[in-house]
């Protein structure tokens, strides 16, 4: 492979590979820069290239050693004369000592009419990344060779990161079982850990379970030795309260003698986050997640958590592929590795207690496996198109999300391509995604595959925002299944920074055994509802549609072309949307079966608000009661089933979408709450597209959201001044949904706080304070150590701020601990 980065002249490098057999000798070749100003040749001292290796020649060989392994030359004792890499751009030429041209590229600005070389020039491929590393094909021996761009756009790296080119593919007998969460997990891994008997490596995005800190805590103590490598955390996108756990997790590792490091923490680096999670115990068995080692997605037995896929594979080969790329992840003299030390412990940390649980295990199966792992970034945009492809019949996406708007550096996103492709193939394609981050981009993913790649292009596509229930707080899977024989279980999150720029693993297994279980809970996902997804926005909720035969994938019907909540299914005068508010059956024109039409049931209810001789009659009531105004006698019986001549209602009247449908959304100028639409927008039934929707609710002249807004009228109608240490623990909840959208993207770790239920200014109880009040000096409260214990991240000051308003030692404690629960259990990553 080549490569080129420029951050300034001592960091500029390129590489040579011998690709033949035998050793290459470069005595007499030729290096020649070629600019605007014209060539630059520069001549090779007499060095060698072994046979299938590689050379780096850098201006400093030992600055760059510092981010690069491999073979090393300087530019200064390479050449006669030491070349300069241009910053704007140059064509680079490699001769023979006959003048024999054998390679060219040209990059940035360099000229592209050069001898070698036709088309464009190779350019950055995403803006506000420095220290890019371009290679050729896929960076591994895979060198296409066309003199074109084309040869450079599969793969890019930064400076210090990874490249594994060892085949990453395993197979043979196996012992694999299955974690689905919430229900199996926790327990699972904590039976795991205890197996342990010489060595466990960890790497995880977050850490706070403190059950399984405990037990790599125990499992060092009886000799195990324990690696775990963790992010270091983004202050101001992590709320302190995952801040204070991650750190104070780590310390308590420290102590307990764990080799325990940061991963980004500061200077160069290579990667944005260590969003992976994968463990390795004994160099035999290998646990890999969706789900990080926290509560919501380790939750305990029968306690609410997400939608989570892991495994447990006892496959001594696949062991040692993980543990190889581990390895370069746990190296503390790589920039982007720091050593974690006790003194990490944040002021006033008390490890939360490790209560005993026990429950129901998952099963294991023992069966062969065919696999791969796929790591991010360097080969999990490949491997992820890949195995789309692979799929002849049935591709099934369990995915927390699913960015349409990206591009991998050259061209478009391959991972929406692929999808489409597939579908184009006549793959049946569905696709479940995560709806507690629901905003324009997630529901236009959900309006693509349903709006356009069905309803519009005819292909067998269907998505769904998946709704909770008792169990389920939210998807936070990142999985498929091909086929009914091939599962993906990862990490990687399906935008931008997680395949480009984030450390990520997952793992492909083939086995119809195997992936059994997990289509099985897929389609669980799949027909589970609750009271508020509405998955097309057509203002009928999931729940309601299902059970009685209507579309929950699309708001439009192509016939009438109307919204389905406008259109009168059974034709009884009723428009499903009615049939919905009204509890009436919108497919049976008669509800109750009283021989009434349910429209005329609708118009007689109404005529008896009119006629001050006779009760009233809800609507309601009219459709689902054959003696609606109980007198004792059934409607029909008493006034036929027509209800002594009342003519039935109509409220789906056909209007002339031409003129009365300004905006050409669907809906009629009479009922559009958002006219003046733009031509193509998804809208819900009042004719608002979700940006609207979020218009109308988000205040005007200011940053804060409607939530935010919410949280801080409720604070002023409960009469209540928080100080400002309050404020600093609620004030990640001033967020909005896009927000929230983005940080699963980029950190997923902020979550906790964004989702925090707003105080409700009906039902918050304002605290009886205890009276003594800031002025009253001379009987101050003293604070003591025991004191700060009992509320863990806060200092002195911030505890006094509360004691001089008038709070007691005791209700500051109680409010503490609401807040940490409520953080606790709203967390996403």
């Amino acid at each position: 492979s080549e490569g080129y980065t420029s951050i300034s002249s001592n960091t500029e490098f390129f590489e040579i590979s011998n690709m033949g057999d035998n050793t290459a000798y470069l005595n007499g070749w030729t290096f020649t820069v070629v600019t605007s100003g014209g060539p630059s040749p520069h001549t090779f001292a007499d060095l060698t290239i072994p046979a299938n290796s590689a050379v780096i020649f850098a201006a400093d060989p030992n600055g760059l050693s510092v981010y690069e392994d491999g073979m090393i030359y300087g530019f200064a004792s390479s050449f006669t004369e030491a070349p300069t890499l241009p910053d704007d751009g140059a064509a680079l030429h490699i001769m023979d000592p006959s003048g024999a041209l054998a390679d060219t590229v040209v990059y940035g600005n360099g000229p592209v009419d050069v001898e070698g070389w036709s088309g464009i020039s190779l350019v950055e491929p995403v803006s506000g990344i420095n220290l890019i590393i371009y290679h050729r094909g896929d960076g591994c021996g895979q060198l296409a060779d066309t003199d074109q761009v084309d040869d450079w756009h599969e793969r890019w790296g930064r400076l210090g990161g990874s490249t594994f080119c060892e085949d990453q593919d395993f197979s043979g007998q196996s012992v694999v079982t299955p974690l689905i969460g919430p229900t199996h997990g926790l327990l699972d891994v904590l039976d795991w850990i205890e197996g342990a008997t010489t060595s466990l490596h960890l790497h995880v995005y977050q850490l706070s379970e403190p059950r399984l800190v405990q037990a790599m805590i125990d499992a060092q103590g009886r000799g195990v030795e324990v690696t775990v490598v963790l992010d270091a955390g983004s202050p101001g996108f992590w709320s302190d309260f995952d801040m204070m756990n991650q750190y104070g997790m780590a310390s308590e590792l420290v102590n307990a003698g764990v080799s325990t490091y940061w991963f980004g923490d500061g200077g160069v680096e290579p990667y944005a986050y260590i969003h992976s999670k994968v463990a390795v115990r004994d160099g035999t068995s290998v646990w890999i997640s969706s789900g990080n080692w926290k509560a919501p997605s380790m939750p305990a037995p029968g306690v609410r958590g997400n939608v989570d896929w892991g495994v447990l594979i006892e496959n001594v080969e696949l062991a040692g592929i993980v543990l190889q790329q581990m390895a370069f992840d746990e190296e503390p003299l790589r920039q982007h590795i720091s050593t974690a030390s006790a003194s990490d412990e944040p002021n006033g940390w008390t490890m939360p207690m490790a209560e005993a649980v026990d429950g129901p295990r998952s099963t294991a199966i023992t069966t062969s496996v065919n696999g791969e792992l796929l790591t991010c970034p360097d080969n999990c945009i490949d491997g992820l198109v890949e195995l789309i492809g692979s799929a002849e019949d049935e591709l099934l996406l369990s995915l927390q999300y699913l960015d349409m708007d990206w591009s991998w550096g050259w061209g478009d996103n391959p991972i929406f391509t692929a999808l489409r492709q597939s579908a184009e193939d006549g793959v049946a394609v569905r696709l479940i995604i995560n709806g507690a981050y629901l905003d324009q981009d997630v529901q236009d993913v959900v309006d693509t595959f349903n709006e356009v790649w069905n309803s519009s292009d005819g292909l067998d596509v269907s998505a769904i925002v998946m709704g909770e229930d008792d169990n389920v707080t939210k998807l936070h899977n990142k999985g498929l299944v091909i086929d009914q024989k091939t599962v993906l279980v990862s990490s990687i999150n399906w935008g931008n920074s997680a395949v480009n720029r984030n450390r990520e693993m997952g793992l492909i297994m083939t086995s119809a055994e195997v992936a059994a279980p997990y289509r099985e809970a897929w389609f669980d996902d799949w027909m589970r509802l609750d009271n508020v997804t509405d998955t097309d926005q057509d203002g009928l909720p999931d729940i309601w549609e299902v059970p009685n035969g209507l579309n929950r994938t699309k708001r439009m019907l192509p016939g009438p072309n109307m919204l389905e909540g406008a259109y009168d299914a059974d034709n009884d005068g009723i428009s499903n949307e009615n049939e919905y508010t009204f509890g009436s059956h919108p497919t049976n024109a008669d509800t109750d079966g009283d021989c009434i039409l349910d429209g005329v049931e609708v118009a007689w209810a109404q005529s008896t608000a009119l006629d001050p001789t006779v009760e009233d009659v809800s609507p309601r009531d009219a459709l689902l009661m054959a003696d609606a105004d109980m007198d004792g006698v059934n409607e029909s019986a008493a006034l036929g089933c027509d209800l002594g001549g009342i003519e039935n209602l109509d409220d789906t009247t056909p209007v002339d979408n031409a003129t009365l449908d300004d905006d050409g959304d669907g809906v009629y100028n009479s009922a559009d709450k958002c006219p003046g639409t733009m031509d193509g927008i998804p809208v819900n039934v009042e004719g608002c597209s979700s940006e609207q929707r979020l218009a109308q609710a988000t205040p005007s002249g200011g940053d804060e959201s409607g939530l935010g807004a919410g949280l801080m009228l409720a604070l002023m109608l409960a009469g209540v001044a928080l100080a400002v240490g309050a404020f600093l623990v609620l004030r990640g909840i001033e967020q909005d949904a896009e927000n929230a959208k983005d940080l699963i993207t980029l950190d997923e770790a902020h979550h906790d706080a964004l989702t925090t239920e707003p105080i409700d200014a009906q039902s918050w109880q304002t605290p009886v304070l205890d009276g003594t009040g800031s002025g009253d000096m001379t009987s101050e409260v003293p604070i003591t150590p025991a004191d700060l214990q009992r509320v863990p991240g806060w200092d002195e000051a911030m505890v006094r701020s509360y004691l001089d308003q008038g709070w007691s030692m005791d209700q500051l404690v109680e409010y503490y601990e609401e807040q940490v629960k409520a953080h606790a259990d709203s967390t996403q990553d």
